[in-house]
């Protein structure tokens, strides 16, 4: 039930089926409001006036040109799906499935096919519902300005740079929300006296560990939890999840800890970063392998990645220890350090870049960026990066004047 109702949320289904049931179902109070206050016969200002022949041709032509634009959507959705599962990235169909713009205009025109066809189905000799007629016109005009700006968004989703600003935005937002200071270290939470051991009861990806919640939980309770797992692990049934400081008879609190931690079938963007990045490497590697080679794509991919880790690299990362409003330590959860952060983005691209002087100059622009911002610790972590992109260069072959161009790039002193 929980991967259906993530799933049903944020496709194709949810939110388009809650929107076309929402008119649908506006459509009943609006034929009551025309019974209980019927004009017929009485003189009607312009945009109301209307014959009972030309209401039911009105009616006809907005269902069937709302259902047959819906068929076009959903073809055009599945063209933009097929163009960027072998031009971009296979993994970005979950975005654009998640697209709040696909999914309203979905719901819309679906919304509208049902309301004209209902009241067209109470339309007849002794009822011309005009206030309904009205509000169809009005679901057909909002139609037509939403498919607009269907097309326009459309436009943007087969735009890789578009889709790398997007992608970067949400490893931003998942980065920095590793930024929250704390005052706890790793040795204040003792997790020998945590006995309570909760294990997935199914197989799946985590998606999802709601860090609130758990440090609510462990508050009320007045103990401790300890994640064992973090977003984008594979867990298998059986496995465990967290162990706890509670009794383990106490069911409610198990449940609320499994409702924190939502595992699902396939990997998703929510609270992953590692997803997050992979994306952005994926469209980089692709970018930069043989049979594409587009190397501004990835330089566009690199720029983005260094865009995200700003914070990360100015600040630092936080500990893995959470404390509630005492400052009691109550939550432990898997986190990421610096050096993983920068090792997950930096060496795969330095890699694929071996032969490619272009690219291995422009992370040498990149690692520059980030070491003018960095704090003490970060600076180390890049001075040696700086070193292995230096070796990959040299891997690859070069002659000496473009090795010496990209020593000097580097504006940070590199051990020989």
């Amino acid at each position: 039930m929980k991967v259906w109702s993530i799933l049903t949320l944020h496709g194709l289904l949810g939110v388009p089926g809650a929107i076309a049931i929402g008119l649908w179902l506006l459509a009943f109070p609006m034929i009551w409001v025309d019974t209980q206050f019927t004009i017929i016969g009485d003189p009607l200002p312009f945009w109301l006036a209307i014959s009972a022949e030309t209401a039911r041709s009105l009616l006809t032509t907005i269902a069937t040109a709302a259902i047959t634009t819906l068929s076009m959507v959903y073809s055009i959705m599945l063209v933009v799906f097929t163009l960027a599962a072998g031009n971009i990235a296979p993994r970005l169909l979950q975005r654009f499935s998640r697209d709040r713009v696909n999914q309203i205009t979905a719901g819309l025109l679906g919304g509208t096919f049902l309301y004209a066809l209902t009241v067209l189905r109470a339309s007849g000799p002794e009822l011309r519902p005009e206030f309904s007629i009205a509000m169809a016109f009005l679901l057909a005009a909002a139609s037509v300005l939403q498919i607009i700006h269907f097309v326009h968004s459309v436009s943007r989703s087969v735009t890789i740079d578009a889709e790398v600003a997007k992608i970067s935005e949400q490893l931003e937002q998942q980065v920095n929300a590793l930024l929250v200071e704390t005052d706890a270290g790793p040795n204040d939470l003792n997790e020998d006296k945590l006995e309570t051991k909760l294990l997935a009861q199914q197989s799946g990806y985590v998606t999802t560990l709601n860090e609130a919640v758990l440090l609510q939980l462990a508050r009320e309770y007045d103990t401790s939890i300890a994640v064992r797992v973090a977003p984008g692990d594979f867990v298998l049934a059986g496995q465990t999840l967290a162990v706890a400081g509670f009794d383990g008879d106490n069911k409610q609190a198990a449940a609320a800890v499994h409702s924190a931690i939502v595992l699902q079938a396939y990997r998703g963007a929510v609270d992953d970063i590692r997803f997050s990045i992979r994306i952005l490497l994926e469209i980089a590697l692709r970018a930069l392998s043989p049979g594409v080679n587009d190397s501004f794509t990835a330089v566009a991919c690199a720029d983005r990645i260094a865009a995200a880790l700003v914070k990360a690299v100015s600040e630092g990362l936080r500990a893995d220890v959470r404390c509630d409003e005492n400052g009691v330590a109550r939550l432990k959860v898997p986190g990421m350090s610096l050096e993983d952060l920068l090792n997950m983005t930096l060496h795969p691209l330095r890699q694929a870049s071996r032969g490619n002087i272009l690219m291995l100059d422009h992370l040498g622009v990149v690692l520059n960026s980030l070491y003018s911002i960095a704090g003490s610790d970060a600076k180390e972590l890049i001075i040696a990066h700086g070193k292995a992109l230096i070796e990959t260069a040299r891997a690859g072959d070069p002659i000496e004047f473009d090795l010496e161009f990209l020593r000097h790039r580097l504006n940070f002193e590199i051990e020989n």
